[in-house]
């Protein structure tokens, strides 16, 4: 019965030490506790006037929001934990909520005091928002850092067969040199015509 060989070229996969997780991970329990302590104790109305009207809420540390606000921030938090704990899914949803609370804070620097008449923020809202934001958009441009399982892989599947080539591999147990010609097709050369008799 003959043996079958696999051959796998792809891109080893690394072990190594993510820079995203951990940091990914603690801003999301921050914004997750942020939002939770902020409905608590700051505002529980879920009131909205969209799109173009303004909503009011409560202060927390200084930060002005209303239910949205806060269960804005816990959602993004809950989010950022839920991805974390595998190095691709930290940097994706780190980009996604990133992107998303700088938009919000854009938004609601340009409207003032809310954004779009559903979430009630203030200047450090705002800013709160912005430089999470930012904060998460570098944290997604993170790599994992340490060594590839493994060795580098082969470059060519040619590379690999001529490597476990042998000379009797070859037709009739003997080389055959080919040389390229002018339309781009090899030939092989084996002599004159009566040597080939």
């Amino acid at each position: 019965m003959a043996h079958t060989e696999t051959y796998d070229d792809t891109v080893k996969p690394r072990k190594g030490l993510s820079l995203a997780k951990g940091p990914v991970l603690l801003i999301g329990i921050a914004s997750l506790v942020f939002g939770v302590l902020g409905f608590i104790f700051a505002n529980q109305s879920f009131t909205f006037d969209m799109p173009d009207g303004t909503v009011n809420g409560g202060t927390f540390l200084g930060v002005e929001g209303n239910g949205w606000t806060w269960a804005l921030f816990a959602a993004a938090g809950l989010l950022l934990m839920l991805g974390s704990p595998i190095h691709w899914g930290a940097k994706s949803m780190a980009f996604i909520v990133g992107v998303a609370m700088i938009v919000g804070a854009l938004i609601s620097l340009s409207d003032g005091s809310d954004i779009l008449g559903l979430i009630a923020t203030n200047n450090w809202t705002t800013l709160v928002m912005g430089a999470m934001g930012v904060a998460l958009v570098l944290l997604a441009m993170l790599p994992r850092v340490g060594k590839r399982r493994g060795g580098a892989p082969m470059a060519t599947r040619t590379e690999r067969d001529r490597d476990l080539e042998t000379p009797s591999d070859h037709r009739f147990g003997r080389d055959r040199d080919r040389e390229p010609v002018d339309n781009g097709r090899a030939t092989t050369t084996q002599g004159t015509l009566e040597d080939r008799r």
